[in-house]
């Protein structure tokens, strides 16, 4: 796996919350419905969308997890619901390229941890955050950023 390290800016952001099971059916609902949104707030076109699983299912019971998908905002923006506000953590992340694929995705997650211990990478304790462009979208690519010390 090809990683890149990149330091993100803590950032304001505006975002859709699902709470429950993780799953390819409910994010997909969300993803959508927040495009539209961030469409129709013209805020698609310049950031890229961000998808937060806020919480580990081995810990947390499943309808209690947190699954946010969100766009940075400038600082003045102001968020009209069904939206809210918040904040992206800033800080150091390792970048992974991928396909969007069901596979490809279960495949990162067999890896991720030999990779971040093969790169000589230590993990910060905050969530892993998917990123999406619209070309990427387009390209059925999505990008895994996985935070590090």
């Amino acid at each position: 796996m090809k990683i890149t390290i990149e330091e993100l800016a803590e950032s304001k952001i505006a975002y859709f919350r699902n709470v429950g099971e993780y799953g390819e059916e409910h994010n997909k609902e969300l993803m959508e419905s927040f495009k539209q949104w961030a469409q129709l707030n013209a805020l698609f076109e310049d950031s890229p969308i961000f998808a937060i699983p806020q919480d580990n299912p081995e810990v947390t019971p499943k309808e209690e997890c947190r699954y946010d998908v969100c766009v940075m905002i400038p600082n003045d923006f102001h968020v009209a619901k069904p939206a809210q506000s918040g904040t992206l953590p800033g800080g150091k992340y390792a970048v992974f390229l991928l396909d969007h694929t069901k596979e490809a995705v279960s495949e990162f997650w067999g890896n991720i941890f030999s990779e971040i211990a093969k790169n000589h990478l230590s993990i910060r304790q905050q969530p892993i955050i998917e990123r999406y462009t619209s070309q990427m979208i387009d390209n059925h690519l999505c990008e895994i950023l996985v935070p590090i010390q």
